[in-house]
């Protein structure tokens, strides 16, 4: 389980020059370090090294596993900025190994040209509608219709799943709610790609065996609050070749859409299938 106060605390990097950081990793059982941790921090270095914008878009690669024992040495490049866009390279080192690379779009605030989104139906259930769904990465408040039912180890479902999750115990402030939000878009991409098949099809196909996250986007298209319920519209799209593909739309309760993710990730079978 991840401990929100400890989550807050690994976000107050320790800035040891300009543009470079020290930072420690979550408290969890896992000995690696956790890819949607490592998106949150990226946020808060861009950010605090290119402090007159904000982060618009980042796009991590996890070339490697980190220790989750071990502090981390962050450091930025500011590849360009200007008036209104920067781009800022976020790198991820312990004891000069690098396990994580994080490419970072900045900018201002500024007026629409064309404004169109992707339309919220009408007939999703509201938080208010849904149960409980625990999860360990996300020390906050999470729901969706069924519960803990609808990720059920023998239910079956669409590779579809939405989710509402509120965080109304941080601090207020926008840098943070992206860096909250970068860090909880992780926790549903690899369930929703397993919902379809219940546990005795995956024993069949072999037994589910190593997973991990390689590569996520996120792009942060208006500004929002984790303080309100947010909707998390999750699909995984495409699996196989040992790899899934997931992404995610994130919803006000007005319908405003104010985020995307997507990620790739490594999944295969533990051995060889047993014959059907």
């Amino acid at each position: 389980m991840v401990d929100l106060v400890d989550l807050l605390d690994v976000l107050e990097l320790e800035e040891v020059a300009t543009g470079r950081f020290l930072a420690r990793n979550v408290t969890s059982t896992l000995p690696t370090t956790l890819g949607s941790q490592t998106l949150a921090q990226a946020v808060v270095a861009a950010e605090r090294t290119v402090p007159h914008m904000a982060v618009q878009s980042l796009h991590g690669v996890f070339p490697r596993g980190g220790y989750a024992d071990r502090a981390v040495d962050v450091e930025v490049e500011v590849v360009q900025s200007g008036r209104s866009l920067a781009t800022a390279q976020v790198t991820f080192r312990q004891d000069g190994r690098e396990h994580a690379r994080v490419l970072t779009m900045l900018s201002v605030d500024e007026p629409d040209f064309l404004a169109h989104h992707a339309a919220l139906p009408a007939d999703v259930p509201g938080p208010e509608d849904c149960a409980d769904l625990p999860c360990a990465l996300l020390p906050w408040e999470v729901r969706t219709f069924g519960g803990a039912d609808a990720l059920a180890l023998d239910f079956a479902g669409p590779p579809s799943l939405d989710v509402w999750m509120r965080c109304d115990k941080a601090p207020d402030l926008p840098m943070l709610s992206r860096a909250l939000l970068a860090h909880g878009s992780e926790g549903f991409l690899g369930p929703v790609t397993l919902r379809p098949y219940p546990q005795a099809e995956i024993a069949r196909r072999g037994g589910r065996g190593r997973s991990a996250m390689l590569a996520q986007t996120v792009t942060f298209h208006r500004p929002f609050t984790v303080h309100n319920w947010l909707l998390l519209r999750c699909e995984s799209p495409f699996a196989g070749a040992g790899r899934m593909y997931s992404r995610i739309q994130i919803f006000t309760r007005a319908g405003e859409l104010v985020a995307s993710a997507d990620a790739q990730g490594l999944m295969r079978a533990e051995g060889p299938a047993a014959q059907a």
